[in-house]
């Protein structure tokens, strides 16, 4: 399979990110450098206060780099105004948190309906999209469900079902699994390797490494730096509990 793209969909080059306050100066990354390229799995780990979450941010396009350069999928995002680039994200980026971040009171498929509002998509295509998304987390049997009668999994599958509903290039997972138990987890784990195996993008943020080995490639920082890139060889089997 060959794509018209030859340039990677993420690229940083030296990025760093310094936070000021109180007199002091916070490095919360520097120098990162790394290129993610279409269709790959990744993850992102190192402890808390590593700057594993300032590098998602940094990444997803959710606050400005100090020093470096950032382009995704061939566009550098430096001189973008804050409203491009909150177009950029709605358009090009897919989010998935720790906390669901759903409307409990609504329906599966109102929620996973709602990136469309924000979006260029034309109302005609909303019914498919939505029905598609549902349908590759694998919950159409409760896509009338209220959010809130959904187990933890469930409805963290559904969150992901969101994040893909404006067909996204890349899909960011930041800690997918921390509020879930093992099995729960790991059906979250399994639902973003189907997506992968679809061709999807994901970048995953975990300090897991157990949640980690879904992932084919595993970057580790500390300390705001970038200390490892490594390709998983032992990929953890589908289904396999996470401990």
């Amino acid at each position: 399979m060959t794509t018209a793209h030859h340039h990677p969909l993420i690229e940083l080059s030296k990025v760093s990110k310094i936070y000021i306050g109180d007199g002091f100066e916070t490095k919360a990354l520097v120098d990162a450098t790394l290129t993610v390229n279409k269709g790959e799995f990744v993850a992102i780990m190192g402890p808390s206060g590593s700057g594993k979450s300032t590098l998602l941010h940094t990444l997803g396009l959710l606050e400005r780099h100090t020093s470096g350069s950032y382009a995704l999928d061939g566009k550098n995002v430096n001189d973008l105004t804050d409203d491009e680039l909150a177009n950029l994200r709605n358009e090009k980026l897919g989010f998935v948190f720790q906390s669901f971040n759903l409307l409990a009171k609504e329906t599966v498929y109102e929620n996973v309906k709602l990136p469309l509002f924000y979006s260029a998509v034309p109302k005609k295509e909303w019914k498919k999209r939505v029905t598609d998304a549902i349908a590759a987390v694998k919950l159409d049997h409760r896509a009338q469900y209220l959010v809130q009668k959904l187990s933890g999994g469930e409805k963290q599958r559904v969150a992901i079902a969101r994040a893909l509903v404006c067909n996204p290039e890349v899909i960011f997972a930041d800690e997918p699994t921390g509020n879930l138990d093992s099995v729960s987890g790991q059906a979250v784990m399994d639902t973003l390797r189907d997506l992968h195996e679809k061709g999807a993008t994901i970048l995953l943020i975990t300090h897991e490494q157990n949640t980690a080995r879904n992932a084919e490639r595993i970057i580790r920082i500390k300390d705001g730096l970038v200390v490892g890139d490594e390709k998983v060889i032992d990929r953890a089997k589908k289904g396999e509990a996470v401990k």
